[in-house]
């Protein structure tokens, strides 16, 4: 009888320790071998990538794959561009992207970017981008139907986007749009977007549209320098070799962005669509031009961007910036300040300021801080006055009110009453003391004095009392008094 066969003992393996975490990786996670390979050597694994691959082999269950026929293309003969929507975490927030991307098909150089508006403009701008980066156009550019390309479409043609058209003319490449479900025609751009699924997004945090777009290129660089599954040669390699055989980028950048005219308002803000949107407080009244693009609002001044905004998906809503709602807050709270002092000065320092502020405009404040500085020296009740006659001679300036309460009155303007001050009166006026009469009481006191002196003239008296004149003696005609 034969003995039995003992039974051989596995050797241990680098994988023991991280079989459950692997496992979990996998089928909760959904991540693919390479990122399991990331996410376990930074807990501490120090083995190869291809027994990893094995071990996941043996659970992980494989997708149905359905055959198709593949075509190669040569040097800078052609592109072929898609989207794909994702939902990331950007920050502590789960956010809906659109993936851009661009594939070179003879280098399988690829242009990816992440957008949270994927409209026409943006979908022409990330192509600029892509020919800029590759230093080139293509020939032609596959496309499905996505509606930022045909905006309809018929069984013998389609009409392409204006802004997508003009695009198209202004680097001039040839755009074929492929006919409706037909995905394997651009298979080169289809297969990379389950690489961003899979390698690029699962298990890593986003800050925020910047630091995806940041990451996402790094990950673009670093596969590019790997050897490609199909050409055995790296990306970035064989993109160089492509180079040459790229249509030469035009003089002039084509600017996709949507521009408006428009005026900074008193709400220091300018409309776009049914919103308003913040451009700063020193822009109020200027003409401003609105650039939108990927969903981005610039306010331009001049040649100078004053403000940025990320557009809103509200209605009838006033957007400000945090710096403009500071500068606000800052300006308004001391030009009110500045006001409630000013109205302690009486019931005449309104009228007061309001022809300050017809009169001197923006400088109105230094005016009103100068008065409220003589207050404090000389008291509020002469000040007080002094607004009171200021103003009813229009003399709206602080150097005006503070002659008037040292007493060197500016001269009058040729509007005034004819009944002028006696010169004794003046005089006398030009006295400053704690307890000194108003400059009302002494106008009253010289109108009526003139008005005296007028009526002595017309009757040869001063009032009911004797007259002060000499009796005139009688002309020889004259008959003297008769006697009773």
């Amino acid at each position: 009888m034969r003995p039995k066969a003992k039974k051989k003992r596995r050797k241990p393996s680098l994988l023991d320790p991280f079989r459950p975490l692997i496992r979990k990786l996998v089928f909760e996670d959904e991540l693919t071998g390479e990122r399991v390979l990331e996410e376990i050597k930074g807990c501490g694994y120090g083995g190869s990538y291809t027994i990893l691959k094995e071990y996941i082999r043996t659970f992980r269950p494989k997708p149905a794959r359905r055959p198709h026929e593949r075509f190669e293309t040569g040097r800078g003969a052609q592109g072929q561009v898609d989207l794909s929507s994702y939902v990331v975490m950007l920050g502590l927030t789960p956010t809906k992207v659109i993936c851009f991307s661009m594939i070179f098909c003879f280098s399988r150089w690829q242009f990816l970017r992440f957008l949270l508006h994927a409209d026409a403009r943006s979908v022409c701008h990330c192509h600029v981008l892509a020919f800029e980066e590759a230093g080139g156009v293509l020939e032609e550019i596959l496309y499905d139907r996505m509606k930022q390309v045909v905006i309809e479409s018929w069984k013998d043609g389609v009409l392409f986007h204006p802004v997508f058209e003009a695009m198209v003319a202004h680097y001039g490449f040839t755009a074929i749009p492929l006919a409706p479900g037909y995905k394997e025609g651009k298979g080169k751009v289809e297969e990379p977007f389950r690489f961003v699924a899979e390698n690029l997004l699962p298990g890593r945090k986003f800050h925020d549209l910047e630091d995806l777009n940041r990451q996402a290129i790094g990950w673009r660089d670093k596969k590019a320098r790997r050897d490609h599954r199909t050409t055995h040669e790296q990306p970035a390699a064989r993109l160089d070799q492509e180079r040459s055989r790229l249509m030469p980028l035009p003089e002039r950048r084509f600017d996709a962005a949507q521009k408006e005219p428009r005026q900074v308002g008193d709400d220091y803000c300018i409309p776009w669509e049914t919103n308003r949107y913040s451009a700063g407080i020193d822009h109020v009244g200027k003409e401003a031009w609105a650039r939108v693009l990927e969903g981005e609002l610039e306010v331009i001044i001049g040649n100078e961007v004053v403000a940025r905004h990320r557009l809103r998906d509200t209605r009838y809503q006033r957007h400000v910036l945090p710096e403009h709602e500071a500068e606000f807050r800052a300006h308004s709270s001391s030009r009110r300040v500045l006001a409630e002092q000013f109205r302690r000065l009486g019931s005449g320092a309104e009228e007061f300021a309001e022809g300050l502020r017809e009169v001197k405009g923006a400088a109105a404040g230094y005016h009103m801080s100068r008065i409220l500085q003589l207050a404090d020296k000389v008291g509020v009740l002469r000040v007080a006055e002094a607004l009171r006659h200021a103003t009813r001679y229009g003399a709206f300036d602080s150097p005006a009110v503070a002659r008037i309460v040292t007493g060197r009155h500016p001269p009058r303007p040729a509007t005034a009453s004819p009944l002028s001050t006696p010169g004794p009166v003046a005089e006398f006026l030009k006295g400053t003391g704690s307890f000194q009469r108003s400059v009302q009481d002494y106008e009253r006191l010289a109108h009526k004095a003139t008005a005296t002196d007028l009526e002595e003239d017309v009757h040869g008296q001063r009032g009911n009392g004797p007259s002060d004149r000499p009796p005139e003696a009688p002309g020889p005609g004259a008959r003297g008094p008769k006697s009773r």
